[in-house]
């Protein structure tokens, strides 16, 4: 099937980019996808590239549940009315009804912080700088493969600080250090580092940063966000330490997150009508072969075996495919 132009129709070619590369297809539940071999290869790339980078700044990987106990959630009055809308509950299993609804993690704030509750008792154990790779579930009403699904993986730092500069400092370092630098060098993506308006932010968040990505259609991208969230979150779950001067106080807070949507962004950046995908070379899963052209009728399997039958690539031929890639090449500006 000829794929649409961009200019003609941008969200249609880029549905059928992914269904013609083999990337990803709906699932069975509304607002589900399979991600197949080479997509998720895709996502492997730009996870290694994001995970090396926070284990460099000197976080550490953990894992908590994906089911919360519904009254988490109610502690955090803001937070809670932010994400009601997308909320799935668990309200029977093993054959009857649960005493207590199961919220299935939209994020991670609620049960992680009154488990830090627990962990924190003095300045001595601050700062605690924990990251987890994980699924969320947000009901979504308008899905499209990558960019908006009812189900998708992602990962979510958790910070606690002694102070709020420290916090601050930590919130900008991930948008910066982390995330900016693996789009530029990874995805060769050039995304705007900017600040959400109040209405935009984060529900409980004090501040919102985000890394907005123009698209080939000239529409941006949110591709991560990094929030302060000031003493919130210590406030509602009871997260206090015995500080430097002996008095009692509350932590500081951020969290953020880079999630799959990030594969429909190098999708978006670097795709075309001539040849439907195509790849930076550091976020391809095999190395220098991209996925099939979507121009042709082209599929995985017949990549694979064009990629066994040919001779090998040489290093000039792979520095040049480098030096091609360019993103759209308009600005923009987001909100400051």
């Amino acid at each position: 099937m000829a794929l649409p132009t961009q200019a003609d129709d941008f969200p249609g070619w880029y549905q059928e980019v992914v269904k013609q590369a083999g990337l990803a297809e709906n699932s069975l539940a509304r607002g589900t996808m399979v991600i197949k071999p080479y997509g998720f290869g895709i996502w492997e790339a730009i996870q290694r590239a994001v995970d090396d980078r926070i284990k460099a700044s000197g976080h550490v990987n953990l894992y908590f549940p994906m089911f919360i106990p519904s009254h988490l959630l109610e502690r955090e009055k803001e937070h809670v009315e932010g994400f009601a809308p997308e909320v799935a509950v668990v309200t029977h299993a093993g054959g009857e009804d649960l005493e207590e609804p199961l919220v299935v993690r939209p994020t991670s704030e609620t049960i992680i912080w009154s488990t830090y509750a627990k962990w924190i008792q003095s300045y001595r154990d601050l700062p605690l700088l924990y990251n987890q790779w994980c699924n969320v579930v947000r009901w979504e009403l308008r899905p499209r493969l990558f960019l908006r699904t009812t189900e998708f993986l992602w990962q979510e730092g958790h910070t606690a600080h002694e102070t709020a500069d420290d916090a601050m400092h930590e919130t900008l370092m991930i948008l910066h250090e982390v995330y900016l630098d693996a789009y530029e060098k990874v995805m060769a993506i050039p995304p705007h580092p900017g600040r959400k308006t109040a209405a935009e932010r984060f529900p409980g968040a004090v501040e919102t940063y985000t890394l907005e990505a123009l698209m080939r259609d000239r529409k941006a991208l949110q591709s991560c966000t990094s929030h302060y969230l000031g003493q919130n979150f210590a406030k509602a779950y009871g997260v206090k330490f015995l500080g430097r001067e002996g008095t009692e106080e509350l932590a500081y807070a951020t969290s953020w997150g880079l999630s799959t949507r990030a594969v429909g962004a190098v999708i978006m950046t670097h795709g075309d009508d001539k040849r439907g995908s195509g790849f930076p070379p550091r976020s391809r899963p095999h190395r220098p072969w991209s996925c099939p052209s979507t121009a042709t009728t082209m599929n995985a399997g017949a990549c694979s075996r064009r990629r066994r039958s040919s001779s090998a690539v040489s290093a000039s031929a792979h520095t040049s495919t480098t030096a091609t890639i360019s993103g759209p090449g308009t600005s923009s500006t987001i909100g400051s």
